[in-house]
């Protein structure tokens, strides 16, 4: 098993043609095939079912296909972090998975600040939930994951740094009619239209806000990654919504937003970095993981 066949295996996989992959590597279908059937016979596993509808993964494939990709990756990062040790300047590129919170202010920060530091450094950026994320990690597709650290997730084959605590209140506009009588109850915002981050942690900590105090949990209005559009709504409606502090830190510091504790105490969760057990970091992965400490 070499990484031509490994790739040219990928590449089947990807496309579900053998014909079009050939086209794709530039070889013939000949040759591609031979180097198939040569993995299958490494591996003593069939890879592929040729059919009407192309080829089509077996459950061998599906089996090896994460690794492969893997297998792939760290090699072009290997390839990539001893160019950067040799001077080879930016051919390293740092692919990061980030939840909202760190994508609104510290992991920009740290960006900026490496960027001034290492101007050949090169980054690039996903944002999305954690558990999806921790997918995107396992698959090569990033190599570090910023995010918080729910009980639920799989954590298999993973390990977690906590950087900081992260704390989420409810979340609502300055002159929201909920105020217009001091800070509202639990049972005041049982009945309030709620907008909830999709977020899998957020979710569920939302939801035992309610059921720890015996109150039916009220049905989400609206449900969306795009923080671009929580805030607006936030802002322009009646709409209340729990959230991370330091998502929502320049709203609340000018005082256009308030948070509310309602419940003792306060959902408080670890927030921080998840990487993969079998993999070293390069030194520029070092330098940002420092950043995003101090």
């Amino acid at each position: 098993m070499d990484l031509r066949q490994i790739r040219r295996f990928v590449t089947v996989a990807d496309l579900g043609s053998f014909n079009r992959a050939a086209q794709m590597l530039s070889v013939s279908q000949p040759s591609l095939t031979r180097s198939i059937q040569m993995l299958e016979a490494d591996l003593d596993a069939r890879l592929f079912e040729r059919g009407a509808h192309g080829a089509q993964l077996t459950a061998m494939g599906e089996e090896l296909l994460p690794r492969a990709r893997v297998i792939l990756i760290e090699r072009d990062r290997a390839m990539a972090a001893l160019a950067a040790l040799r001077g080879g300047g930016g051919a390293e590129r740092i692919a990061i998975g980030t939840d909202t919170a760190f994508a609104t202010r510290r992991l920009p920060d740290a960006l900026a600040r490496m960027a001034a530091e290492d101007p050949d450094a090169c980054f690039h950026v996903v944002e999305g939930g954690t558990a999806s994320l921790l997918l995107a990690l396992r698959e090569g597709r990033v190599s570090l994951v910023l995010g918080t650290r729910a009980p639920w997730l799989d954590l298999a084959g993973v390990q977690f740094e906590p950087l900081v605590e992260e704390r989420a209140s409810v979340m609502l506009r300055a002159g929201h009619p909920l105020l217009a009588h001091g800070m509202p109850d639990l049972a005041a915002l049982a009945r309030a239209r709620w907008i909830v981050p999709d977020q899998d942690s957020l979710v569920e900590g939302w939801s035992q806000m309610f059921i720890r105090h015996g109150l039916p949990v009220p049905p989400i209005i609206l449900r969306t990654s795009s923080l671009t559009v929580i805030r607006r709504a936030l802002m322009a409606g009646d709409f209340v919504c729990l959230g991370d502090h330091s998502t929502f830190a320049d709203a609340l510091g000018d005082g256009a937003m308030v948070a509310l504790d309602v419940v003792s105490p306060a959902y408080t969760r670890p927030a921080g970095l998840f990487r993969r057990n079998d993999t070293r970091l390069s030194a520029r992965e070092r330098a940002l993981i420092a950043l995003l400490k101090a």
